[in-house]
């Protein structure tokens, strides 16, 4: 005897289907937030699904040292965030001093925290304080100040990662010749703000002519009185031939020293003669009245070389 298949209905089908839609596998109703540092991603899944499933879904890798909150095996619920902080073991660089340092879940700012390094407004630091490691990054801190430079007619601002004069001008490709003038010294350490100059400093030897002044030369004569005084023989300057050895600083003359010279021409000397006689002058003037009452009389003059002259009046 042959049983007969049984037809369900289209309604009971079309029914079923719907609610496998509805609510069968992969149908996705379930939305999850993920903060990897500063990325964030969001994720629709399944309901039931855990967190290790909806980094899956995500195409999220973590590693083992890697700190996932809530656990990887917790099941989410709609509106959930799942937080990453990853684990990084990062090479720290200041100036010359190399470190290892390893933490998880944090920013390069923290690197500098845990190393007690601060930062000076012209420092230079390779990534922003607030990024976050990575395993293998590589964060440098070169300390830099601001100076300025004077040389050669002209003066620069620039900021250096060196500590002293010496390696500021090497780092400048400035060259300094052992007689030029550095201020401060070479081996002075530098300061923010502080203001380097070099002088340049340069030796020539050079050949001048100069006129030797005469000598006067002074004979006296009994002949004429003291305040009379003859040229008798015109004096002329001679020239000489000197050699200097000059210093110029910046181009212009700082010091000379005379290093020879030569006579090209003697000068001759002016010879004078100078009188020595005392000219006669009063010493007194005695007046001296006549007895016989007319008025008259004379005068008894006395003068400095010991004469005496009479004088009526």
């Amino acid at each position: 005897m042959r049983t007969k298949d049984r037809k369900r209905p289209i309604s009971m089908l079309f029914g079923l289907l719907v609610v496998g839609m509805l609510t069968g596998c992969g149908a996705k109703d379930t939305q999850v937030h993920i903060m990897d540092g500063l990325t964030k991603t969001e994720v629709e899944i399944h309901s039931g699904a855990t967190v290790s499933e909806v980094l899956e879904e995500a195409e999220i890798v973590v590693q083992d040292k890697d700190v996932v909150t809530p656990a990887l095996d917790t099941v989410v619920k709609n509106q959930d965030e799942i937080q990453i902080e990853r684990y990084a073991k990062v090479t720290f660089a200041e100036d010359k001093n190399t470190s290892e340092v390893e933490l998880t879940g944090k920013r390069v700012q923290d690197v500098l925290d845990k190393e007690g390094v601060s930062l000076a407004e012209h420092d230079y630091l390779n990534h922003s304080p607030e990024a976050y490691l990575y395993n293998g990054m590589e964060i440098e801190v070169t300390h830099r100040l601001a100076v300025t430079i004077q040389v050669d007619g002209k003066q620069e601002a620039c900021l250096t990662k060196t500590t002293n004069v010496a390696d500021l001008l090497e780092e400048q490709n400035i060259s300094v010749d052992k007689k030029d003038i550095v201020k401060p010294g070479r081996d002075f350490e530098l300061s923010e703000g502080m203001k380097v100059t070099v002088e340049r400093v340069s030796v020539k030897e050079v050949v001048e002519k100069e006129k030797i002044p005469f000598e006067t030369e002074v004979e006296y004569s009994n002949s004429m009185y003291s305040d009379e005084k003859v040229e008798k023989t015109p004096g002329v300057e001679g020239e000489k031939e000197v050699t200097y050895q000059i210093t110029y600083v910046d181009g212009k003359e700082d010091s000379r020293k005379a290093l020879s010279e030569k006579v090209l021409k003697k000068p001759v000397s002016q010879v004078v003669t100078q009188g020595t006689k005392q000219r006669r002058r009063i010493l007194s003037k005695q007046k001296v009245e006549d007895c016989d009452g007319s008025g008259h009389g004379y005068y008894i003059i006395t003068w400095s070389d010991g004469t005496v002259d009479y004088q009526d009046y």
